[in-house]
């Protein structure tokens, strides 16, 4: 699981991230309300630890503006507002989870783990344009055609279709996809976007996937 921390306070936020990685998650972290738009809106993260005093945008305005977005990540607030308007606002805007400072860091732990559970969807099947990939069966379908993928080829489809804006970076394809082995690169990704390509071609889709050294997306023929 991958977790973005957004808190101001630079110390707590990378006592944090030591935390919450012994525990298993894999995360960043960012000082202020822009940068946190900015990652949740070019990454795939499964949730969002928030602090609400911040810097160019508070944790309010940044909810409500990634709740607009309709971007669906689980939100655990974190504050030293302790008031129960403060409360009710957070909830009002979209969060999942409200913590007041101080807390211990079980308890921390303990709420995510609720938090990430109660998110899980069925998204077995995930549609983008005229697609259609069933995630459980690894098939991609389009005007009544099947084709069966590969594991990977599933996967990097999957994270493309998810994505807010459907491009992801490379690194990040290889960590998702491949879980960092060491023996995948660049070239690797290529490859299985090339076999992706010609499935998609066969299949007389509009999609296709663009890449780059850099990143990979998910773009239409219009």
């Amino acid at each position: 699981m991958r977790l973005l921390i957004a808190d101001d306070e630079e110390n707590l936020a990378y006592a944090l991230k030591a935390v919450l990685e012994d525990a298993g998650y894999n995360c960043n972290v960012c000082f202020d309300g822009k940068s946190a738009i900015r990652l949740i809106s070019q990454e795939i993260y499964d949730g969002l630890i928030l602090d609400i005093m911040m810097p160019e945008k508070n944790g309010y305005e940044v909810l409500s503006i990634i709740r607009k977005k309709k971007i669906d990540i689980p939100i655990l607030l974190l504050s030293a507002l302790n008031e129960v308007d403060d409360k009710v606002q957070g909830f009002d805007l979209g969060a999942n989870d409200y913590l007041s400072k101080p807390f211990s860091t079980k308890e921390l732990i303990a709420r995510i783990k609720v938090m990430l559970k109660e998110n899980i969807v069925d998204d077995s099947y995930l549609q983008f344009q005229d697609i259609l990939l069933n995630k459980k069966e690894e098939t991609l379908s389009c005007k009544n055609i099947k084709y069966q993928l590969s594991k990977y080829e599933c996967s990097i489809l999957s994270l493309l279709i998810r994505s807010e804006l459907n491009r992801v970076p490379v690194w990040l394809v290889i960590e998702k996809v491949w879980q960092n082995k060491v023996d995948v690169d660049v070239k690797t990704v290529s490859l299985y976007v090339s076999y992706v390509n010609r499935k998609l071609k066969a299949l007389d889709s509009k999609a296709y996937i663009k890449f780059d050294e850099e990143n990979v997306e998910l773009c239409v023929n219009i």
